[in-house]
């Protein structure tokens, strides 16, 4: 996938993580391929536009085709992946409009939940958190930028897992899987400048010092600094 910013070549270096590792097989093998391309559209492991197999994905899982299939079909239903009229699965392309609607939703939730998160946040949790933030800025001066975006998504939603909040949990998930892929759109101008890392290091002292406002606006700015640039490059 090239990046429409820069021109940069995105979507080529191994998937970290092992987010499409062989699967054990068991009686919920639907379930589990659901919940393994499941989190890693959550991931942003593929680009918008971006066609994905069953076969492939059976292939890279080690299970047949029937579960992946009905797993892919499940994710459609949801409106994580598109179908052609050739029954081909796509990662979806978010228009600009609706990217911008997704992040004025999560901007009105995702303080919530790092608000919730807040009493719950050990040492260990901080300490976990930070680890991910040096993990993305290291796959970002290596260039490994797919797996860069990996560590700063599980850097948000280890968070959000933090709120204890089921429902809220579910609507920010659901927000995530749609918009994933299309955090894959990040310039490499933008990922080098290292905008985002930064943002984490604010949220990061404000959960240590158990600053709520300060957190909750730090977070706001990640999201929007992000959110800008990508809906520069969207098509109305």
């Amino acid at each position: 996938m090239t990046d429409a910013a820069d021109g940069g070549t995105q979507g080529t270096e191994p998937v970290g993580d092992d987010l499409l590792a062989t699967l054990d097989r068991g009686t919920t093998l639907t379930d589990k391929v659901y919940a393994r391309l499941r989190h890693a559209l959550l991931m942003g492991m593929w680009s918008p536009g971006q066609k994905i197999t069953a076969r492939s994905l059976s292939r890279d899982l080690g299970v047949s085709l029937t579960p992946v299939r009905e797993a892919m079909m499940r994710l459609a239903n949801e409106g994580a992946l598109d179908i052609s009229e050739t029954r081909t699965f796509l990662i979806p392309i978010l228009r600009r409009e609706q990217y911008r609607e997704i992040v004025k939703i999560r901007l009105a939730l995702e303080p919530i939940a790092i608000e919730a998160a807040m009493p719950n946040m050990t040492d260990e949790i901080i300490d976990h958190l930070t680890a991910l933030n040096e993990r993305m800025v290291e796959r970002i001066r290596q260039e490994r930028f797919n797996e860069s975006l990996q560590a700063d998504s599980e850097f948000h939603l280890s968070i959000y897992d933090h709120a204890r909040q089921p429902i809220l949990h579910n609507i920010i998930d659901s927000l995530w899987l749609r918009a994933g892929p299309t955090r894959n759109r990040l310039s490499l101008s933008y990922r080098k400048r290292l905008v985002g890392f930064e943002n984490h290091k604010r949220i990061l002292a404000a959960l240590r010092d158990r600053d709520v406002a300060t957190a909750c606006a730090a977070l706001t700015r990640d999201l929007s600094d992000g959110a800008a640039v990508i809906l520069d490059v969207l098509e109305e």
